[in-house]
């Protein structure tokens, strides 16, 4: 028996044992394993990083957006055990399912991502492992501090690595970029006025334009936080300036107007994405990737970290730029920018 059907036959009998879910095959689909039972297609997640309590908080956010009538939202299926993951050759999954009958997307993504959030902004329910609202600024500060250290034994240890000599050399320009964006985010706390619309809603981890597709139509909780919509909207852009940039040019700006119009963000909001596109995840996650990885993973990530620093000026001009995406009624908002982006 070859590797692949190997993999298809344990793949089954865990679905067997664990969920008492008896699946004919298994196929690819958005990336994950995926099978069909019925009318119903299921999907196999990978949950290394969620433990039992933050599953259960996001069924409870799945469950509510299923009875608030939310498009495409899948739903776990919990373990013959009653728990919503399992264990298998030593890693957990948990398993979703959706409907097999799927209508197409109609709505543009800035609209439809508009309204998953009002629907899901009236969510009360307990979050409290899955919430990241105002934590942004404690989450970074750890973040920083723990690559800081990191960055400093790399210093003296002196490596001949070329990975390790371009984190050396690059990391004092990303740390500063860093710490304007925290700054800007306490000014923005300070001077600004959170609205209605600033209230804390279901949001993804990273969102972007390749998560909501008509070849995977469905909206997987696993992939949720509990957040200010701002996170989501700033990734987009961050995505598509990191993967598409001739797209961004040509639809960033509707994606925002088009957000904007079904859910009006207040100055705070702007205020929010701004600080988030100026605090460099991309560059923080691709060094901390590049040393959890495998070894015949790090020449990906080194081309990587190379792109990012390629196109560092270009990112700034991207920050400078924020303000020209914004639609006409939101460019009455004035929205403090950094002097030294993009010169």
């Amino acid at each position: 028996m070859d590797c692949l059907k190997w993999s298809w036959f344990r793949l089954k009998e865990f679905l067997k044992e664990q969920f008492g879910l008896h699946a004919s095959g298994i196929f690819k689909a958005g990336g994950y394993d995926a099978f069909r039972i019925g009318g119903t297609t299921g999907f196999i997640i990978p949950v290394p990083q969620l433990d039992e309590q933050e599953l259960f908080e996001l069924y409870y956010m799945s469950q509510y957006l299923q009875e608030k009538r939310e498009p495409y939202v899948a739903a776990f299926w919990p373990s013959l055990q009653g728990t919503l993951s399992a264990e298998k050759d030593g890693k957990r999954y948990a398993v979703l399912k959706c409907p097999d009958t799927i209508q197409p997307r109609s709505l543009t993504e800035g609209r439809e991502l508009a309204q998953f959030h009002q629907r899901a902004r009236s969510y009360s329910y307990q979050a409290d492992k899955m919430k990241r609202i105002g934590q942004w600024k404690d989450l970074w500060e750890r973040r920083i501090d723990q690559l800081e250290a990191f960055w400093r034994g790399k210093v003296q240890a002196h490596p001949l690595d070329h990975f390790e000599k371009l984190f050396i050399e690059s990391f004092p320009y990303y740390l500063g970029m860093a710490e304007n964006g925290i700054q800007y985010l306490v000014d923005t706390e300070l001077d600004d006025e959170p609205a209605a619309s600033d209230s804390a809603t279901i949001c993804h981890n990273r969102f972007h334009s390749e998560l909501w597709t008509n070849e995977l139509p469905v909206k997987l909780p696993t992939d949720w936080v509990f957040d200010h919509a701002s996170r989501d909207v700033a990734e987009y852009l961050r995505h598509e300036f990191l993967h598409f940039p001739d797209r961004l040019k040509k639809r960033g700006g509707s994606f925002l107007a088009d957000y904007d119009r079904t859910v009006p963000l207040s100055s705070f909001g702007w205020r929010l994405i701004y600080s988030r596109l100026l605090f460099p995840i991309h560059y923080f996650e691709c060094i901390e990737d590049y040393y959890l990885s495998s070894e015949q993973q790090k020449p990906v990530y080194e081309k990587k970290l190379y792109s990012i620093l390629e196109r560092s000026e270009e990112y700034e001009q991207f920050l400078a730029s924020y303000s020209n995406m914004l639609s006409m009624r939101t460019r009455r908002i004035q929205l403090p920018l950094l002097h030294w982006i993009g010169r």
